[in-house]
């Protein structure tokens, strides 16, 4: 079997007699949408598939008229019982016995006559096979009489006359006949004759045996339980049967005709015929030579039934449409709502629309069956989504009695009229708007059956349903995501959350032991997808695998800030939910999540790091990498990220990630030359004493946001590190932080007076000297002195010499030294090429 015949086996049995989208079919067969969707397009081609609709597209399984068809209700409320049916019907050898039950005038007869038929036609029964009945109604306490009709009955059957035996009104026989009735059936299970049985009562005790004997059972609805589009059919058949028996056209107003369809004391069809029947038959009698019957006064807008009109489907839409203004009303409610969106407008405004038209089929709707769906659909929405989502919803009668006439005008749209492109507008719109409401709704549409996801008429209920909660909803800011193996892990958490929280924060995924990471990412995605972008990101909480992969995986779905933590809790998913409820930011709730075990990771950045950082990495080991980070950190803004680690560490990183891993690093210190071609700024930190070094490193400085200021002082700063790392062995005395911060002192004022800006490496040479230069002083205890002749120098030198006896003052008074003149003779030496040429 080749893919596209795979396909629509798949969908031929899933899918038997609904219309579905490429998507639907898609998901079923496993394939991707293009290719599901040239697959669907062949079958069309070779008549195997009916293709309707445009956005989107709905495709059905083509199959020949079966001897359902004709009856009333065969894709509606019989749909499921001609499905049972079926499977008695083709069922091996002879099929299976069948009982069904259903008031009187509930349409057995011509089920059980439809189910001969439709063996006939399928060619399992012989043209030549017959339909036989016994009605025990006719037997009632005259068991003996009952066994001899029966009996003759059978006689009728042969091997090469085969059919089915129906026998109607079982629960009129007494216990006895019962028994008798049973043992005769049974021994005829290799004779051919195929049996169907009927009750008026579904009730064990009156019907015995069969009731729980019987492989297939079908109970058929009172007429007043059917939908309307279902009753209004029937009216029409019978109004034409009438029309065709008198030879006359019949005229009767819509109202008359809602009103006979709507009825809720008509609860079954013969009822039902014989009054139209009477009513017909009074109205000839007032009118009988008329060339029309005028029923209830009709005028200009009443509804002409013509004799020997054939009352084919798209006639009876069209009735109904007539009759309800269906389509004219559906146009205006969806051209409001599509405006409503457009404009802004809140829900409200778009809930009292949809519940003026409501008000307007309301009358057309069977109570009992209204109040029997609207309990249903209670039951759905708790299941679906109060349980998982904690989402709660009002408990009185009156608002889901409005969502039970929502679906029912949904659908009675959806059965007559056709694809309407701006409903498919108010639907995108809707999802556009309410996303988070949206994706739950569809989420309650898919439990409560898979018709109610193929049309765009199905979102007309949203504006019930969700209206009173959806302000809540989409309050929340992120999309966040469970993942865990086992059967109800993931959302065991979800419901425990979302309840706790009292608001969908989280989506569950319970996931197989062995699924891989790409079904994982398929879920991941589709989610994503329905749930549309959130405002400030994604959180993934899962169970177990790589944190980095998966990190990586979902990044490739959605370029939003991403949250991934792994070893999820309960209690981890419900801290992150009370942050979301507080609508914290990406950065708090991130960060927070590195802290809820010691067995838990959390990764919300792609590379290294997700802020702009600076690496610091030492030969000599992290412990000076860290001091060097503190400089950095306590100098540079608070925007950039010092990140220190060790040598070996680094040279792991480079080696084994691209580019991308270091998207966010500025510029890479460390102390000694790394080799290779990497595309980044890194930089051997000893060489800023070079002039071209360290105007690289304020050029890296000012594209990473920092200013001028910053980055000279981060420059004096490393260069006092180094000058102290370089002469603490040398120092015996004094304390290195100081004494360098006081030669620091001096050089400013040098460079204060003389209006210049030394170079880094002239720094670091003056900072050494000055050290050494003090401790020199402190330990001369002989207290010689060199003193130079005032007269022999120069005016530029008496001016040097006249400067530095001020700046040198408070440290002789700190130290109790006294700076010799040799000393600020040398250090003039030191000097003089770079004051004097500034100047």
């Amino acid at each position: 079997m080749d893919a596209i015949d795979k396909l629509y086996t798949t969908i031929s049995q899933q899918f038997p007699n609904e219309r579905i989208t490429t998507k639907q079919a898609a998901t079923a067969v496993g394939l991707t949408r293009g290719v599901t969707s040239s697959y669907l397009s062949q079958l069309h081609k070779r008549g195997k598939l009916i293709k309707t609709g445009t956005r989107p597209v709905y495709w059905q399984v083509k199959r020949a008229h079966s001897a359902f068809d004709g009856l009333i209700g065969y894709r509606g409320s019989l749909s499921t019982d001609i499905q049972h049916a079926l499977e008695a019907i083709v069922y091996p050898v002879n099929g299976l016995p069948i009982f069904m039950t259903g008031i009187a005038g509930s349409g057995k007869l011509a089920m059980a006559r439809a189910i001969y038929r439709e063996a006939v036609r399928r060619q399992i029964l012989p043209a030549t096979a017959i339909f036989k009945t016994v009605d025990c109604a006719s037997y009632k306490g005259q068991p003996e009489a009952f066994k001899q009709a029966l009996n003759t009955t059978i006689q009728d059957f042969t091997a090469e006359k085969t059919g089915y035996l129906y026998i109607e009104n079982l629960q009129a026989l007494n216990s006895s006949a019962q028994h008798y009735l049973f043992n005769e059936a049974n021994q005829q299970e290799t004779t051919g004759i195929r049996y169907i049985f009927s009750a008026t009562q579904s009730d064990s005790k009156a019907n015995g045996l069969f009731f729980k004997a019987a492989a297939v059972q079908l109970n058929l609805k009172p007429l007043n339980e059917r939908p309307f589009d279902e009753r209004m059919t029937f009216v029409a058949m019978f109004l034409q049967q009438q029309a065709n028996q008198i030879g006359r056209r019949i005229m009767i107003m819509p109202n008359k005709l809602i009103e006979l369809a709507a009825s809720e004391h008509t609860t079954n069809i013969r009822e039902l015929s014989n009054r139209i029947q009477l009513l017909c038959a009074a109205t000839y009698a007032q009118t009988p030579d008329a060339e029309q019957l005028i029923i209830a006064g009709a005028t200009a807008d009443a509804i002409c039934i013509t004799p020997n009109q054939s009352m084919l489907t798209d006639r009876i839409r069209s009735l109904i449409i007539n009759v309800l203004q269906l389509g004219p009303t559906a146009e205006l409610l969806f051209k409001s709502l599509s405006e409503s969106l457009v404009n802004g407008e809140t829900l409200t405004e778009q809930n009292f629309a949809v519940l003026k038209v409501l008000n307007q089929i309301d009358t057309t709707i069977s109570e009992t069956l209204l109040t029997a769906f609207a309990k249903r659909l209670q039951t759905v929405t708790r299941t679906t989504i109060t349980h998982r989502y904690g989402i709660g919803f009002p408990p009185d009668a009156v608002f889901w009695r409005n969502v039970a006439l929502a679906f029912i005008f949904a659908s009675l749209c959806n059965d007559n009229l056709p694809t309407n492109q701006v409903l498919a507008k108010v639907e995108i719109a809707l999802k556009d708007r309410y996303p988070r409401s949206y994706y739950l709704f569809n989420q309650f549409l898919k439990q409560l059956g898979p018709q109610y996801t193929q049309s765009n008429y199905y979102c007309l209920p949203f504006f019930i349903l969700m209206a009173q909660c959806t302000d809540k909803v989409e309050s929340v800011h992120y999309n966040a995501i469970l993942l865990a193996h086992g059967e109800k892990t993931a959302s065991s958490i979800q419901q425990v959350v979302n309840t706790l929280c009292g608001n969908y924060f989280f989506e569950a995924f319970d996931m197989p032991i062995d699924v891989s990471l790409e079904k994982i990412n398929e879920y991941v995605r589709s989610y994503l997808v329905d749930q549309a972008p959130a405002t400030k990101g994604n959180i993934v909480l899962f169970d177990m695998g790589s944190l980095r992969e998966m990190f990586s995986e979902i990044k490739k779905i959605s370029n939003q800030e991403l949250l991934v933590v792994n070893n999820v809790t309960t209690a981890m998913a419900l801290d992150i939910g009370l942050r979301v409820q507080r609508n914290e930011t990406f950065q708090s709730i991130a960060e927070a999540s590195k802290k809820y075990s010691s067995t838990t990771d959390a990764q919300y950045y792609e590379g290294l790091s997700n802020r702009k950082n600076i690496i610091v990495s030492c030969m000599s080991g992290v412990g000076l990498s860290e001091e060097l980070k503190k400089l950095i950190e306590s100098t540079l803004s608070p925007s950039l990220e010092v990140i220190a680690v060790d040598y070996k560490k680094l040279h792991g990183l480079l080696k084994n990630h691209d580019r991308q891993f270091f998207a966010n690093t500025q510029l890479i210190l460390t102390t000694t030359d790394v080799s290779g071609d990497y595309d980044l700024n890194i930089m051997n930190i000893y060489n800023i004493f070079d002039k071209a070094t360290s105007l690289k490193l304020q050029s890296v400085l000012r594209h990473a946001g920092e200013n001028q200021e910053s980055s000279d002082l981060l420059i004096e700063r490393l260069l006092r590190f180094l000058s102290i790392e370089g002469i603490r062995g040398r120092l015996q005395i004094l304390n290195p932080d100081i004494v360098i911060q006081d030669s620091q002192d001096i050089v400013a004022h040098y460079e204060d007076f003389y209006n210049v800006k030394f170079s880094p490496r002239l720094k670091l040479n003056l900072y050494m000297h000055l050290s050494l230069m003090i401790e020199r002083m402190i330990m001369d205890t002989k207290g010689s002195e060199n003193v130079i002749k005032q007269d022999t120098l120069t005016a530029k030198e008496q001016e040097f010499f006249s400067l530095s006896s001020g700046i040198f003052q408070p440290i002789e008074q700190k130290f109790n030294i006294r700076i010799q003149d040799y000393e600020i003779e040398l250090l003039y030496q030191l000097l003089k090429d770079f004051i004097f040429i500034a100047n």
